[in-house]
């Protein structure tokens, strides 16, 4: 009775499984209202929220409510909820996806700001904040040189990490062994209302919609998720998601077998992560990141060749092989001066759906619910909850726990389970844009990277500008 389209997975060639959000807590946080009053709109503080603020969105009142801390919060418990659920489905199904509990580590080039508001201290999960030095020595980078480059960072131990490829095949068997039916390679080119198509008569046999493929093929369901990535959709599927988000390529390396000069071992630097749990044992090396504009982001394969696997960049337009394989190069020599000269054995890469907003895009296309206008008032009610048109879609790169927790959401929705119904979060607070500057969103999306970018290399260089928006 349901039918999926797309995976969600564009995120997943990193294989870096993390609870949250492509913006932070307490970003989110800082832009939230204390109850639900306040203004009758919302904002973030990002760029990208600012220029949201004052852009028209699908809803169905000109504004939508601003969003409270307590939504946050909601959220992200959503997303560790979610995390823990994954784990479960991995141990349940035995789905061999090379899983490491690996904890994560973040180093910031910028320096930390004062924070006023000290009430939130570390939690009882572990996370915490690290020196510059700790930074270095988690990812192995004392003996490596420029070890000024972070100046401190955050260290979260319930990260893990996984081979994307494997754990995608084993999610399907899973699927496939419950009697889903998974067809690849098949593109929607329409999605209709079956009475449309068809006869009155026959439309509640076939289901409330019908989806035309690529091959002429059609199938008929009463619930229907949209799951693609960016620039995925037919722009006459959904008016909702036609213009809501910004593809965004980012590119991975895999360095050729480096052993025991892979920076990133078991045994490094353990004391440090092992502190705040008073454990023992060594644990694997951690996941590691930066906070450059770019996003670097990195691990090592955790096989005895000691592979690095290296993701860098954020682009608005494919690039020749060439020029990626330099600027990774230089990211990672930046990272690690030792492997300047590292020869890269794969590239890969591709688009993220990036909403205005960075937060992913959940909820219902009530486009395609049935509507009974009601002459006594000028407003409509929306009635046949018993089916509709679902979409999940804009991870901008964190695509493992936030679609695993996307699906938990939404077949809460779907089976209108009591209490369980928070898909209204992010449809009420966070709902698609419906304009992202199109037919210049990618050129303009570029520019203010390089800009971006260009601040990055200043700070580094020691240049004093003063502090722009944050972009995510």
């Amino acid at each position: 009775e349901a039918n999926q389209i797309g995976d969600g997975s564009s995120g997943r060639a990193k294989g870096l499984v993390v609870p949250g959000f492509q913006v932070p807590l307490e970003d989110l946080e800082e832009g939230a209202v204390d109850n639900e009053g306040g203004d009758n709109h919302w904002t973030v503080p990002s760029l990208l929220y600012k220029l949201q603020s004052i852009l028209p969105t699908h809803t169905e009142s000109q504004h939508h409510p601003r969003y409270t801390k307590d939504v946050v919060r909601e959220m992200y418990k959503l997303s560790y909820i979610a995390l823990d659920r994954l784990r479960s489905i991995v141990d349940l199904y035995d789905i061999d996806c090379d899983w490491i509990e690996s904890g994560a580590v973040e180093g910031s080039i910028h320096a930390m700001e004062e924070d006023n508001d000290e009430e939130e201290e570390e939690e009882s999960d572990g996370c915490r904040i690290l020196t510059g030095k700790e930074v270095n020595e988690l990812m192995g980078r004392s003996s490596s040189g420029g070890n000024d480059l972070y100046q401190w960072g955050e260290y979260d131990p319930g990260c893990a990490a996984v081979n994307p490829l494997k754990l995608t095949i084993g999610l399907a068997n899973a699927l496939e062994r419950w009697g889903v039916r998974i067809y690849e390679g098949t593109k929607l080119t329409s999605l209709e209302k079956t009475n449309a198509v068809a006869d009155e008569s026959s439309a509640d046999s076939k289901g409330k919609y019908t989806l035309t493929t690529n091959n002429g093929s059609t199938i008929q369901c009463d619930h229907v998720v949209l799951c693609t990535g960016a620039d995925a959709l037919p722009s006459d599927v959904s008016r909702r998601l036609e213009q809501s988000f910004v593809p965004i390529y980012t590119w991975m390396a895999a360095t050729e077998p480096l052993y025991d000069e892979c920076p990133l071992k078991d045994g490094v630097n353990n004391d440090i992560s092992n502190k705040e749990q008073g454990q023992q044992e060594n644990r694997p090396a951690p996941m590691c990141g930066d906070d450059h504009i770019s996003l670097n982001y990195w691990r090592n394969n955790n096989k005895d060749e000691g592979r690095l696997l290296f993701g860098s960049l954020a682009d608005t337009f494919a690039l020749p092989d060439w020029l990626i394989s330099w600027r990774l190069r230089n990211a990672i020599k930046e990272v690690y001066p030792q492997l300047g000269n590292a020869r890269f054995d794969h590239i890969w890469g591709g688009k993220l759906a990036f909403a205005p907003n960075s937060l992913p895009l959940i909820g219902r296309d009530t486009d395609y619910d049935d509507v009974v206008s009601d002459t006594n008032q000028e407003s409509q009610a929306r009635t046949n909850f018993s089916s509709g048109v679902w979409y999940a879609t804009g991870f901008a790169g964190h695509g493992i726990v936030p679609t695993a927790m996307a699906g938990s959401v939404l077949a809460n929705a779907i089976l209108e389970i009591p209490g369980q119904q928070q898909w209204q979060l992010f449809q009420t607070y966070f709902p698609p844009s419906s304009f992202n500057g199109y037919p210049y969103s990618r050129l303009g999306a570029g520019m203010v990277l390089s800009i971006y970018n260009m601040w990055d290399w200043a700070g580094k260089k020691g240049i004093p500008l003063p502090a722009l928006p944050k972009l995510w």
